[in-house]
């Protein structure tokens, strides 16, 4: 039986009897009394609204139980309560310095960049230094190298090239 044209008289009526069981549930999951009322009422509002949707008067009862029980959900999502925690010293954090591994694999590339570039030629390793680790511009590692722009940038290149080759064992060995 489709209950689609349920009036408001014959909602009421069924209501009457399943109020207080419904009334009870929402009460046992909040504490509070003004709280409790406020989700029962719009329970009861939502079940109002939808009531074009109960299939059988027979299932009346569970129908408004499931709204009622998903009023209190909502309500429990609405409120819930973000509290940040305590900042504590006896937090542990971890050690943003790097880890005996990483400082060992740091200074093994170290020693390898230095062994490799005392292979290279002074001009080589000034272009490196200049370009690379002390950060100059172009037209600054230009100007110290006393070369123009275009010749700076292509000793950097080939400075940086050897360097690759010395460090993959394939260059020049003096």
């Amino acid at each position: 039986m489709n209950l689609s044209g349920m009036s408001g008289e014959t909602f009421a009526a069924l209501l009457t009897s399943c109020l207080p069981s419904v009334r009870r549930l929402v009460q046992s999951h909040l504490r509070a009394w003004d709280q409790a009322e406020d989700v029962l009422q719009q329970a009861l509002l939502q079940a109002f609204k939808h009531r074009d949707q109960l299939q059988s008067h027979s299932k009346f009862k569970s129908w408004l139980w499931s709204i009622a029980r998903n009023e209190i959900f909502m309500f429990h999502r609405s409120v819930r309560v973000h509290v940040p925690l305590p900042e504590s010293p006896a937090l542990e954090c971890r050690d943003e310095a790097p880890s005996p591994l990483e400082q060992m694999e740091q200074l093994e590339r170290v020693n390898r960049i230095q062994t490799a570039m005392a292979k290279l030629s002074e001009c080589d390793r000034t272009a490196i230094r200049l370009r690379d680790l002390e950060g100059c511009t172009l037209a600054e590692t230009a100007e110290k190298l006393r070369k123009s722009q275009p010749a700076a940038k292509s000793a950097h290149f080939r400075a940086r090239r050897r360097l690759k080759l010395v460090l993959s064992g394939t260059g020049p060995n003096p």
